[in-house]
């Protein structure tokens, strides 16, 4: 079979997949349906075309589909998407996609494909990401529960716990899990909520092709929920806990006012106890939002560093998103699952950096939308990439888009078309 045979086949997949499950979702209570085709200019990588995209790879035209519906206390979420794989064949996968259970308003269990349920503060179609989960790669095979615990009108507590699993690949004979757990504590005062959290990641079990099988018994897994150290290693200065270890201190503020909206937020990124004590000083993700402060418009200031993560070695090296026993470090199908500005190199150092970032959102002439992001290296002598959106509203039909990226002095167009069912 020729290759444009395949990918007729895997694309006439994709539309029968995408009508039956619109026409499933009209059984139940159905939230919304979208359906979506980007015509992609692919002569060159363009840096905000490429990150933040679900991992998913950049085609002449992406197909997407998107469809939420609930029955009862159950919600159903599916997001399709086409890929091109090795051979050149368009393949279809399913990004973000899972059920829901909610056993009371603010608790819930979850499994499926999914990204993440803590830093819920962040602008999702703004924001560069968080500093650990964020659109930059595809959603991870995933459960978890989700809860809330209200102390009084002033203070609740959010809290989670969720599990994933890796994917095999050339340098994992078997896949790593994923821990995961968060803890928020939340105070209200009159317009204004503060919040304060810290989030644990650990990569654990699994089997490497370069060091075989990884700790994997319950035992072990108990050490990884309480990052305790493992076995002592030949060579090594000081015992290391099992697996490879991430986290962020998580604080925000937001303050309401009518419908203008403030916010404040850092995440502090750590991979060890020095990091986790701030030894690692303001690395990490600093974020400003401002929301109606202009009509319909909202403005967003980011700024990432990483540029204290080695100041001291061996106490303060930690070398953020690379480990030395999961060589593909915190990636997962060859994306990187958190901010996509820090890269992992498989070397023993990331690159410091430090980025600003900046993106807005804005209507005009009340059918048309515009989204702008721009970021810029300023350690280093670089030049801003930048991605211009325009979108015009067909009302209840779906919209129409046109958008540039550039990549240095390049420059490319592409269009998107989105279709409300």
């Amino acid at each position: 079979m020729s290759n444009l045979s395949k990918q007729n086949n895997s694309l006439k997949s994709f539309f029968f997949l995408v009508i039956l499950f619109f026409s499933t979702g009209y059984i139940f209570s159905q939230d919304k349906t979208i359906f979506s085709i980007n015509k992609n200019p692919v002569n060159q990588s363009y840096w905000w075309l490429e990150k933040n995209n679900y991992g998913q790879s950049t085609n002449k035209v992406n197909f997407e589909s998107s469809v939420k519906f609930r029955k009862s206390k159950k919600t159903y979420v599916i997001n399709l998407f086409t890929i091109k794989n090795n051979r050149g064949e368009n393949k279809l996968l399913f990004n973000e996609s899972y059920i829901k259970h909610n056993f009371s308003e603010n608790s819930f269990l979850k499994v499926g494909r999914y990204y993440r349920d803590f830093s819920k503060y962040l602008d999702e179609i703004l924001s560069s990401g968080s500093m650990l989960i964020s659109y930059n790669a595809q959603a991870m095979p995933k459960i978890g529960f989700v809860s809330s615990k209200k102390i009084n009108k002033k203070i609740y507590f959010d809290y989670g716990i969720s599990h994933a699993i890796f994917e095999k690949n050339q340098l994992y004979i078997s896949p790593p899990f994923l821990h995961e757990k968060f803890l928020y504590l939340n105070l209200i005062k009159e317009k204004n909520l503060f919040s304060i959290g810290i989030v644990h990641e650990a990569m654990w079990g699994g089997t490497t092709l370069r060091l075989g099988e990884q700790p994997n018994s319950f035992k072990d897994f108990v050490k990884v929920f309480f990052s305790a150290d493992g076995n002592p290693i030949e060579g090594e200065p000081h015992t290391n806990a099992i697996g490879n270890h991430l986290g962020i201190w998580d604080f925000s503020y937001q303050t309401i006012n009518n419908n203008k909206i403030f916010k404040l937020y850092y995440q502090h990124i750590f991979e060890d106890t020095s990091g986790l004590r701030f030894a690692n000083k303001t690395d990490g993700l600093w974020g400003l939002e401002l929301k109606n402060y202009v009509p319909k418009t909202t403005l967003l200031l980011e700024y990432v560093s990483t540029k204290h993560q080695n100041i001291n070695p061996p106490y303060v090296q930690e070398s953020y998103y690379n480990h030395g026993i999961y060589d593909s470090g915190w990636t997962y199908k060859n994306y990187v699952l958190g901010s996509p500005f820090i890269q992992n190199t498989n070397s023993s150092n990331i690159e410091d950096n430090e980025i600003l970032y900046l993106a807005t959102s804005f209507g005009f002439l009340s059918k048309y939308q515009s989204v702008i992001k721009l970021s810029k290296r300023i350690n280093k002598k670089e030049g801003i990439k930048y991605k211009i959106h325009l979108v015009r509203d067909l009302k209840s039909k779906g919209s129409i888009g046109l958008f540039i990226v550039n990549n240095e002095n390049d420059i490319g167009t592409g269009i998107i078309f989105n279709k409300y069912l």
